[in-house]
């Protein structure tokens, strides 16, 4: 019998690519009976799970929608990777998106797909983020799709190691690897959907400091009544995002009990950095990224993890702290931050902008405000490294 399946997605550039892996997944659901409807596609390359929990919160994609298709593995190996504070970090964050979505729309069925990069650690040892959405997705009762595996058993380590399976360190060549992953995502979603265990009872947790209860700040709807409101529009054929310049203001975040978990914006060619502290220890932050400088894009839509401002102290609980974003000047005092998706840039002569989205964090907010052409605080130099 023929199926139909209202479907969100979200996930990193390997789910954004037309034509790829999505598209021809699509194709060979379909030849088994089963159509996925798509409702979002709120896929943003080179975002990890954080973003995919900031959209999910800040969207109602989730209450119309029968399946909901994740695919954020490789992304996350390359920013949170084998470290055991960084997994747990992370850990927290991909159980906050499957309880946060159960919540919300408890009959949902839930699909992640595991992609690796090539040269990856799934090739010669056991991937951690691999193994923990393995876990956690047993424990909620959700499919898995472990693609690396089924590729390697499938096909062979001479295959997957080729290098004609990939374009670049971290996408499927097309058309051929993306039609194999493909085949295998949708094989692995229909087969994993006869015995989904959508519409159970939510179990306890297994991390009790999971995110699911994160908080969303949304800058342009906070920005809305202000009568100066810079709001920049992005958009294409594929995307449309609303964007709040703040070059020219500073934003105050007081949390409490909780952390700076993402930064969410655009990036654009005359992109500024972004001076973000917390408390009195500062960051030059660039958020311009290689294929917007290089003219390849002339915008992209980018996330800036925030895990670098905690160092050894990431899992320590916190009591009230303030963040503050601003944009970077030539303060000595900062200390220069550069995401592992972005390339440098330094300030420039005042035609520059700087468009952010919203924030995740965690914890309890305390405050929140907007402060219009102020000048920077002293700060002093961070002693964590980046």
């Amino acid at each position: 019998m023929a199926t139909t399946l209202r479907t969100t997605v979200i996930g990193g550039s390997n789910t954004v690519m037309e034509p790829g892996y999505l598209g021809q997944m699509l194709a060979a659901a379909a030849r088994q009976g089963v159509t996925l409807d798509i409702v979002e596609n709120l896929a943003v390359g080179g975002t990890t799970s954080a973003y995919g929990l900031f959209r999910l919160k800040t969207s109602d994609a989730l209450e119309r929608s029968d399946l909901l298709v994740i695919e954020y593995a490789l992304n996350d190996a390359f920013i949170y990777g084998d470290e055991r504070r960084q997994f747990r970090h992370w850990s927290r964050i991909y159980e906050g998106i499957l309880r946060y979505a159960l919540t919300r729309n408890p009959r949902l069925k839930i699909c992640t797909l595991i992609l690796g990069a090539r040269n990856g650690s799934w090739l010669g040892s056991v991937p951690s983020i691999d193994a923990g959405i393995r876990y956690l997705s047993d424990w909620y009762g959700t499919i898995v799709v472990d693609i690396s595996r089924d590729l390697m058993r499938r096909f062979g380590r001479d295959v997957v190691t080729d290098p004609g399976f990939y374009v670049d360190q971290g996408h499927y060549a097309r058309p051929v690897a993306t039609a194999m992953v493909a085949d295998l995502a949708a094989d692995g979603l229909i087969s994993g959907l006869s015995t989904s265990t959508a519409g159970m009872t939510l179990p306890p947790p297994v991390d009790p400091d999971h995110f699911a209860e994160a908080g969303t700040i949304d800058v342009p709807a906070l920005f809305a009544a202000a009568p100066d409101a810079p709001l920049v529009e992005y958009h294409n054929r594929r995307f449309a995002f609303t964007a709040i310049d703040i070059a020219r203001h500073r934003l105050e975040l007081e949390l409490s009990g909780g952390k700076l978990l993402g930064v969410f914006h655009m990036s654009a060619p005359n992109m500024a950095p972004l001076m973000l502290a917390r408390g009195e220890t500062g960051h030059h932050c660039s958020l311009l990224k290689a294929g917007v400088r290089d003219g390849k894009f002339k915008f992209l839509a980018g996330m800036l993890p925030c895990e670098f401002l905690y160092g050894a102290d990431l899992l320590q609980k916190t009591a009230s702290e303030r963040f503050t974003l601003a944009r970077a000047g030539d303060d000595p005092a900062l200390k220069t931050h550069i995401a592992k998706d972005n390339v440098a840039s330094r300030p420039g002569i005042g035609s520059e902008v700087l468009p952010l989205i919203g924030l995740l964090y965690s914890g309890t907010r305390r405050g929140f405000s907007i402060v219009t052409e102020a000048p920077q605080p002293h700060l002093r130099r961070a002693a964590n490294s980046a």
